[in-house]
């Protein structure tokens, strides 16, 4: 394979992944036009990889709208993967522990390029007053506890990465993206050690979020965790109160995020 036919393939990868992160967040599907214009590519390149996915399994056609969709495929790949992670077993206990002494829901979320996407939870409420989002959305960045966790780690670059994708893939009608009160806020992140919303995604919704650096200090974090429940009790003086347990397991998880570990462990075996 030439150095170009190399370049080719890992384009097609490149756009195949971009048309299921689209339509994995369009629940009405989207048509070859709309990938192939939201992808930047012409239309007989997106209905080739449209073809690609579907004869795979991931992508289906409605015959009715000649729409796409993504297909359970991809969410059961996903759970393959966390399970095969172990995040059972390094990360949920950390959860459980945390949701005990908080008595708040519990999330983990797991940095992806330029999205943050939450992939486990437990639940610490004995009230009615609960709160039980589904798992595997991705968190809007600007107007999430966690998001603004994983964005005050971040270069000013990066974050304007992240925040240009954002403006193309979310809507927050009440909490419209304001970019220097947003960098103003992330500084306070950085110096408090966690982040925080009132009402920012969810009316009567509060939450806090840590950085977790999986990756080790100074670096981008891989992850975060939070605490999220009713306005009412997750108040910002009940926020302080558990900040301490929220940092101390944001720092136990990251001590065993197994990706990170083992990247790093094989680096230094082979330097």
């Amino acid at each position: 394979m030439t150095r170009n036919e190399d370049m080719a393939l890992a384009e097609d990868v490149s756009n195949a992944m971009r048309a299921l992160e689209l339509l994995v967040s369009r629940p009405d599907g989207g048509r070859v036009s709309e990938i192939a214009d939201r992808l930047g590519i012409n239309k007989a390149i997106a209905h080739r990889l449209l073809a690609a996915l579907s004869a795979s399994g991931y992508v289906s056609q409605d015959p009715r709208t000649a729409s796409y969709f993504a297909t359970h495929s991809l969410g059961a790949l996903g759970l393959r993967q966390l399970s095969t992670s172990g995040v059972s077993t390094w990360a949920q206990r950390s959860l459980d522990s945390l949701a005990a002494d908080s008595e708040e829901l519990v999330r983990l979320a797991v940095a992806t390029n330029d999205s943050l996407q939450w992939i486990a939870k437990a639940q610490g409420s004995n009230s009615s007053l609960r709160l039980d989002p589904v798992m595997g959305q991705d968190a809007v960045p600007h107007a999430t506890a966690s998001g603004k966790a994983w964005l005050s780690t971040l270069s000013v670059e990066r974050i304007d990465d992240v925040l240009d994708h954002e403006s193309q893939l979310s809507v927050t009608p009440r909490s419209p993206l304001d970019r220097p009160a947003l960098l103003r806020e992330l500084e306070e992140v950085r110096h408090r050690g966690y982040a925080t919303t009132f009402e920012e995604m969810d009316l009567g919704i509060n939450a806090a979020a840590a950085p977790i650096f999986g990756a080790g200090p100074g670096r981008e974090a891989t992850g975060t965790i939070s605490i999220a429940g009713p306005s009412v009790r997750v108040t910002r003086a009940r926020m302080a109160e558990l900040s301490p347990l929220l940092l101390a397991a944001a720092a136990e998880i990251a001590r065993s995020w197994p990706s990170y570990t083992y990247l790093v462990a094989s680096k230094e075996l082979s330097a």
